[in-house]
């Protein structure tokens, strides 16, 4: 429940001046509730123990959608010692398990290497000539209007690429927008101005988080599923 206490960004696209401004008024509450969720989560958890505290504020990882959810008696079995931390930029395998940059080792028999999906170079792989290359022009990740539309890629909707604080919610309205829009019981607008709106979300998420390249709509998904509406 704690991302919920955190008021929206004090900028949003499409938002009234006087709606701006009551926001920037309010951006000091903001950061202080935003700071006390830091000290109560850093305090509620071992992360300096462990030397997993992040060196940005708490702001900035619900802004970029970092959420993280720690399973049942995570950090219990860290004091164990069936869970160890390691940060280190390089390693490799060695006849133990793994070798680390510092001349330590780690046991293991069996290593996991979790390193998450490259959803923009899949995509690329399926998506036909020319289109690939414009996949993220031309700001360096996918523009996609109301989250959905690419306005370069004809005949074509991904829903679930761009992130919220609830992706069954945001992809739900998405499909039902989508669905309406091969009914056509609406119309795009053109190009330019759907390059501008998503121009315009990605200043919001830039001012929001220096991650704003994960494709999060935190920030300002109430004022996206209105639009979406």
């Amino acid at each position: 429940m704690l991302p919920s206490l955190v008021p929206r960004a004090a900028t949003g696209p499409n938002r009234s001046f006087l709606r701006t401004l009551f926001c920037l008024l309010f951006s000091l509450l903001r950061a202080m509730v935003s700071k006390f969720i830091e000290s109560y989560v850093t305090w509620k958890l071992p992360l300096e123990k462990y030397a997993l505290k992040p060196d940005h504020p708490f702001e900035e990882d619900y802004a970029s959608c970092q959420m993280a959810i720690i399973p049942e008696n995570f950090f219990e079995e860290a004091d164990k010692g069936m869970i160890r931390f390691k940060k280190t930029p390089k390693w490799c395998f060695c006849d133990e398990g793994i070798g680390f940059e510092d001349g330590t080792t780690l046991e293991a028999d069996v290593v996991i290497l979790a390193t998450g999906y490259d959803g923009d170079k899949k995509l690329k792989a399926i998506i036909p000539e020319p289109f690939p290359s414009w996949l993220e022009f031309p700001w360096g990740l996918m523009p996609l209007y109301r989250g959905t539309i690419h306005p370069l890629i004809p005949n074509m909707g991904f829903v679930g690429y761009v992130q919220s604080n609830s992706n069954v919610r945001a992809s739900e309205l998405r499909s039902m927008w989508l669905n309406r829009l091969m009914d056509e019981e609406f119309k795009l607008p053109s190009k330019e101005k759907m390059l501008y709106q998503f121009y315009k979300e990605m200043e919001v998420m830039k001012k929001s988080s220096r991650f704003y390249k994960n494709h999060c709509i935190s920030t300002f998904s109430i004022q996206h599923a209105d639009d979406l509406m």
